[in-house]
């Protein structure tokens, strides 16, 4: 099998991981303070450096080297990015919106990260990616206009106002940067079991800071542990293995191409929920053709 190859495979199962998560989080959205957050984040600091130890053997690259350092700097960023704001983000999204409008405001991650990729990594637009990133909007153009003119229908908690997709928006904005970030301190420090540690590391660490400053984070941490339930802790461990994934993906191939295979979570995340654990309704035909347009967009960015 191929490095890209590889890649792929790896994004695909970082997206049944993280559908797998979305789930979990909403079936578990009952819990109070933050939602198993923080403790999310800790069980990914616990499987990345198990997953380090074993894997890459402890593994650390030229620590001597000055580049070393910039890669660690870009780790940290991208744990800031992707543990806190992106995770924190995508985990209101869920309880807000559901799992499959949440996943499917998601797709503009793809949007933003071939983008970002572009300006910040000099990955190239082809004429395929732009129709594809066009195709994108539409679709959660679509998404919203649908929300805000059934918001005030029968059941209004089956449809969340327009500003409820806000969360969303800045969840996958923040993840795209985090993608950028994985992806040069990939390049410097070739461990991405060890970028996964640190990144959680640090968004650990944000949390206590923050904890010493704010009251609401102080009581997070303070019952980290006590406001868990059975989903919250699956969700925990299977968006843990999505970020670990993720990231050894992204060493592997380049991140417009990781992301686009990511958007496969929608599906999964739609069939688990209806299907299989029966948390959500069948979405109505508006939604059904926001998720076919962004993933045509989807496959015409994979395309190009």
């Amino acid at each position: 099998m191929t490095d890209p190859q590889t890649g792929q495979l790896l994004a695909l199962l970082s997206a049944t991981s993280f559908a797998g998560g979305s789930v979990f989080v909403a079936k578990g959205a009952t819990g109070r303070g933050d939602r198993g957050v923080m403790f999310s984040v800790l069980v990914t600091i616990i499987f990345s450096c198990a997953a380090w130890l074993v894997v890459e053997g402890g593994s650390v690259g030229q620590v001597d080297s000055d580049h070393w350092w910039a890669g660690m700097a870009w780790f940290i960023l991208a744990g800031i990015l992707a543990m806190v704001f992106g995770r924190t983000l995508v985990f209101a999204s869920i309880r807000h919106l559901g799992v499959m409008r949440s996943s499917a405001v998601k797709r503009l991650n793809p949007f933003f990260s071939v983008l970002l990729a572009f300006l910040f990594l000099s990955e190239p637009i082809t004429g395929w990616d732009g129709f594809g990133m066009l195709t994108i909007a539409v679709a959660f153009a679509l998404l919203l206009r649908r929300s805000w003119r059934t918001s005030a229908g029968k059941h209004p908690a089956d449809r969340p106002p327009p500003v409820q997709y806000v969360w969303g928006v800045c969840s996958a904005l923040s993840y795209a940067f985090a993608y950028i970030a994985r992806k040069t301190g990939l390049g410097i420090i070739d461990a991405p079991a060890f970028g996964t540690m640190i990144s959680a590391v640090s968004g650990f660490a944000f949390f206590i800071i923050a904890a010493l400053f704010t009251h609401q984070y102080r009581e997070n941490l303070r019952n980290i542990f006590t406001n868990l339930n059975r989903w919250l802790v699956l969700a925990a461990i299977f968006v843990s293995l999505g970020q670990i994934l993720m990231f050894a993906a992204l060493s592997y191939e380049k991140v417009s191409t990781v992301v686009m295979i990511s958007s496969m979570e929608v599906f999964i995340a739609t069939f688990l929920s209806v299907v299989v654990f029966r948390t959500e309704r069948r979405p109505d035909t508006m939604t059904y053709v926001a998720a076919v347009l962004a993933t045509a967009g989807v496959i015409a960015v994979a395309a190009g």
